[in-house]
């Protein structure tokens, strides 16, 4: 049983923030930057980028994948239940999100490609107007939910990018926000309580900091 989609006004406005953020993040970073080292073990930031962007092509691909079905997941419960028969932890796609990464001839050769896939999805959820169902990995997300979880995705994985680079933009606050919802709900309001800081809990529920048992498998 899937909880109540998030409202799909709430999605659009984080999502478009998250975006704006990643652009942001975007110009700031160089064939030096990129090759600074990553919150993901054994990553470099360029490697991180190379695999949230094949995750947003993903994305781009499943708005299309309409259905009737039920939802079986929604924007908590999409972490804890990976797709039918994936295997686990998944190291053949970082194993090729890093040879993405290594094919471009410089390292800032893919920012041009990241950017025009996130200008393409800002204007696509943008024009999303009324709710449907969609198949994404093996599941069925509500469009809102499914949006809501690459808000999580994006503002993720745009601190892991950041861990070296202090003066680099930061995640917005509403793609953070979004983030708490997300974890409170498995968790319950009374765990996240006590974070004033939404990035720190972000960290701590993906398992990139300690404090509390991870429940956002990132």
């Amino acid at each position: 049983m899937t909880a109540a989609p998030l409202p799909l006004p709430v999605a659009r406005a984080a999502f478009a923030d998250t975006l704006d953020g990643l652009s942001a993040l975007l110009r700031h970073l160089d064939d030096t930057t990129l090759h600074a080292r990553s919150r993901c073990h054994g990553r470099l930031a360029a490697d991180v980028l190379a695999h949230l962007h094949l995750g947003l092509v993903e994305m781009l691909a499943g708005f299309p994948a309409r259905t009737v079905r039920p939802a079986d997941v929604d924007l908590a419960t999409y972490w804890s239940a990976p797709p039918p028969g994936a295997a686990q932890p998944g190291w053949a796609h970082e194993r090729f999100a890093r040879a993405v990464a290594a094919a471009y001839a410089r390292p800032s050769g893919q920012l041009a490609h990241v950017a025009r896939t996130v200008r393409g999805l800002r204007r696509l959820v943008a024009d999303l107007d009324a709710p449907y169902r969609l198949e994404f990995q093996g599941h069925v997300l509500e469009v809102a939910d499914f949006v809501g979880t690459w808000v999580v995705e994006v503002a993720v994985h745009h601190l892991d990018m950041t861990v070296a680079l202090p003066d680099v933009p930061a995640p917005p606050a509403s793609g953070l926000a979004l983030v708490r919802e997300t974890v409170a709900r498995p968790a319950g309001r009374d765990a996240v309580a006590g974070w004033d800081d939404d990035t720190a809990l972000a960290l701590a529920a993906t398992g990139r900091e300690p404090g509390m048992v991870p429940v956002l498998g990132q």
